[in-house]
């Protein structure tokens, strides 16, 4: 088995068309929330989706798990409206495990940066805004250099936890490629 985390929005689909498709749903020892929106830098994109995290056959692929939950609610398949990281293709780790439920705050950090840092500085940011979830993953390469992203998932105003984050790493001197803001509900 190995990890995975990440979200998945769906194009076209209502909030309760998602929920009533993700109720019942179970693969492998995968948690899911779900979420009406997404706040990606400066865009919003209102389209629901689920988040993921847990662990799934070593056989599966990103684009495996992004196929059979776009296929789920009917949508084609493709490597669209993603953000998705599984161990067999990117760096993970789990820091604190929590419940995928509250405010999802995701700090997308680009290169240069010494992983051993990011772990210091996540449970920095953990401590600061009362994460009860923190995960950090490789994610999309810029200039064939992986950004890495710190998933924090906090009770706290979203926004102000975000800024207070932001913060906290340019602090370190280390630059963001931008946040991603998600509340996240139960199926």
């Amino acid at each position: 088995m190995q990890q995975i985390r990440g979200f998945i929005w769906f194009e076209n689909k209502g909030f309760d068309d998602v929920r009533s498709e993700f109720k019942d749903f179970s693969l492998d020892s995968v948690e899911l929330a779900l979420f009406k929106s997404i706040t990606m830098g400066d865009s919003k994109i209102s389209q629901p989706g689920v988040f993921i995290t847990g662990r799934v056959d070593d056989g599966y692929s990103s684009k495996d798990v992004v196929n059979l939950f776009r296929e789920r609610v009917g949508l084609e398949r493709g490597l669209k409206g993603c953000d998705v990281s599984i161990e067999s293709e990117d760096t993970m780790k789990s820091m604190v495990k929590g419940t995928p439920k509250g405010n999802y705050i995701g700090i997308m950090i680009n290169p240069p940066y010494d992983l051993e840092n990011i772990y210091a500085l996540a449970s920095r940011i953990a401590d600061s805004i009362k994460a009860h979830d923190i995960f950090v993953r490789t994610i999309e390469s810029r200039d064939d250099k992986p950004l890495v992203c710190i998933d924090l998932i906090t009770h706290q105003e979203p926004e102000r936890a975000g800024d207070e984050a932001g913060q906290l790493v340019s602090s370190e001197g280390m630059k963001t490629e931008k946040l991603t803001l998600i509340s996240l509900t139960g199926p």
